[in-house]
């Protein structure tokens, strides 16, 4: 009988980068520009800038609501991406299908629940007492429960992504494998996103501060996926193949939203 072979989601270590550089690029983008951007116009407001973690919109003659869907659009954005990755990773018949749907929806989902934590611990972000939470009666309360909203949505993302790992990967030594993917994807995101802060210019400080928050630290639930991987019987036995055409593109990405988005782009 012919042995099956490894699947291995680090081989080529590349192209793993290639798919987290563009997953988490796509994430950002759309997060401001689609998300924020979009909803900024349509609630009457009047978009001034445009950068790799913020959007700026003038809301002068915006409605409470109005400015509470400007605020949680962009968090929106990351739950339709969270879902159209999980639907690709299902649907996918390729390994490097199925690895980008997991990744899309890893990054986008920790980042959806990673941020409803991160505003109510720390009182800033879309989901502070200025942005979805404004207006609210009782603002201690507010941030208890979306801390604990937060809480297990990001616990929930962490134990879905590590089961859909899980059925990627080949071989008894799961956790391993599992980990170094897990760990590579997140270190891609704060790279970019470091280096995106690093190229605002004079707003380098709060850019670098969103970067860490958001890539490292609402990103650190992939540290942890190797804990809940099991070896499983329906594993692909398909080895992933190099593709240039990958790399290329996430090279061409990345330094497209670093070189223009880093700095901003006055609206």
């Amino acid at each position: 009988m012919t042995p099956r072979s490894s699947t291995d989601p680090r081989a080529p270590l590349t192209d793993v980068v290639a798919l987290a550089a563009l997953a988490w690029v796509a994430a950002a983008t759309l997060h401001e520009g689609m998300g924020h951007g979009l909803a900024c116009t349509a609630m009457g407001g009047d978009p001034t800038n445009w950068s790799t973690f913020h959007f700026g919109c003038n809301q002068e003659a915006m409605s409470l609501w109005g400015g509470r869907i400007v605020a949680g659009a962009g968090t929106a954005v990351n739950v339709i991406l969270a879902a159209l990755g999980w639907l690709v990773w299902r649907g996918s018949g390729s390994l490097r299908g199925r690895l980008a749907g997991w990744i899309v929806f890893a990054l986008n989902g920790l980042t959806t629940f990673g941020y409803l934590v991160f505003s109510a611990v720390f009182g800033i972000g879309d989901w502070n007492g200025r942005g979805v939470m404004a207006g609210v009666t009782d603002p201690v309360l507010a941030r208890v429960a979306l801390a604990v909203v937060g809480i297990a949505g990001y616990y929930a993302v962490v134990r879905l992504a590590a089961g859909m790992l899980s059925r990627m990967l080949d071989g008894s030594d799961v956790a391993a494998k599992a980990r170094r993917c897990a760990v590579i994807v997140w270190m891609t995101t704060g790279v970019i996103s470091l280096a995106a802060a690093m190229a605002a210019g004079s707003d380098w400080r709060s850019t670098i501060g969103a970067s860490i928050g958001v890539a490292l630290g609402g990103n650190a639930g992939l540290l942890s996926m190797g804990r809940f991987v099991k070896p499983t019987a329906a594993a692909s036995a398909t080895t992933l193949s190099p593709s240039w055409l990958l790399r290329v593109a996430a090279i061409v990405g990345t330094v497209a939203f670093v070189a223009i988005l880093g700095p901003g782009i006055a609206l």
